[in-house]
């Protein structure tokens, strides 16, 4: 593969935008209605907003203006100096609200996106009308290899490497290592054209880097970094969380337990997924969030 940009799905307007004086590429859809803006956000490693969310941007944007930007480090937005911690990223993301002149948004994200999405919950409730979290991150206080986790993050050379070979093995292998690593059971969503999408952004200059510095500081800060458990009934606003049975990275009975501690919190539980269901359940995904989100 020779392709260094990914493809945007039709009917999707891709654009740059200035946040912090960050060049940032944003996706959107927009039926020019009244609905209040849905704000998505990526998950970490070598993801961005294409290859997490894909074609689900079109079918949620046929009810609502969708926004979804390469989160600061990833994808096409501008890899810029920052420890790119989780509050840091929390301030972001209400910038980007204010640069586009929202009084109130809705929040969706995955995984890192999803730790995100909590963090501004917490951090700027005002601003917040809904969250939608997907096997969101900073919900597991422990979780296997910690330890080599850390010593990884802590060595970014070998975090390089590491990803330089991941993708470097031809589709076969990488889809193999997706279906492995995210508990992915349902094969056919695992195109060819999502296979390259990972190989395309597991190439670029900077990839993974920025989730590495997230990993970095968050071990460095400690328990408190890791974990929003204690922080999240802090969250006024009313709270979906959307978890896939077969997923190895976010335990579901931690996403259980999270949707407890919000005061206005809910949880959805899609059997037949894993830790990617934007993309392996997508029918399902949709649905759950517009109709989320469309309830009084």
């Amino acid at each position: 593969m020779k392709a260094t940009t990914l493809p945007v799905p039709s009917g999707v307007e891709d654009r740059d935008v200035r946040v912090q004086g960050i060049r940032t590429r944003v996706f959107e859809v927009d039926p020019h209605n009244n609905a209040t803006p849905l704000i998505l956000l990526h998950g970490g490693g070598v993801d961005s907003a294409l290859v997490s969310f894909g074609s689900a941007l079109v079918a949620l944007g046929q009810r609502r203006r969708v926004i979804a930007p390469d989160l600061p480090g990833y994808g096409e937005t501008e890899f810029p100096e920052s420890e790119f911690s989780i509050p840091w990223y929390g301030d972001w993301v209400e910038d980007l609200r204010d640069s586009y002149g929202f009084d109130r948004v809705d929040l969706g994200g995955l995984s890192l996106g999803g730790w995100i999405t909590l963090e501004m919950a917490i951090g700027h409730p005002a601003v917040v009308r809904r969250i939608v979290a997907i096997n969101p991150g900073g919900i597991t206080e422990e979780f296997k290899f910690m330890r080599t986790a850390e010593w990884v993050a802590n060595h970014p050379w070998v975090a390089h490497r590491i990803n330089g070979l991941s993708v470097s093995l031809g589709r076969r292998l990488v889809r193999m290592q997706l279906r492995a690593s995210l508990g992915i059971k349902q094969a056919s969503a695992l195109t060819d054209e999502l296979v390259d999408a990972v190989i395309v952004s597991g190439k670029r200059p900077h990839a993974g880097e920025a989730f590495a510095a997230t990993q970095r500081w968050a071990f460095s800060v400690g328990p408190g970094a890791l974990s929003l458990v204690s922080r999240l009934p802090q969250i006024g606003a009313k709270t979906l969380i959307i978890a896939g049975r077969n997923d190895r990275l976010v335990p579901v009975a931690d996403s259980i337990r999270a949707s407890q501690l919000v005061p206005d919190g809910g949880v959805l539980v899609l059997e037949s997924c894993g830790h990617w269901l934007v993309r392996e359940c997508p029918t399902e995904f949709v649905r759950a969030v517009d109709q989320f989100l469309d309830t009084a």
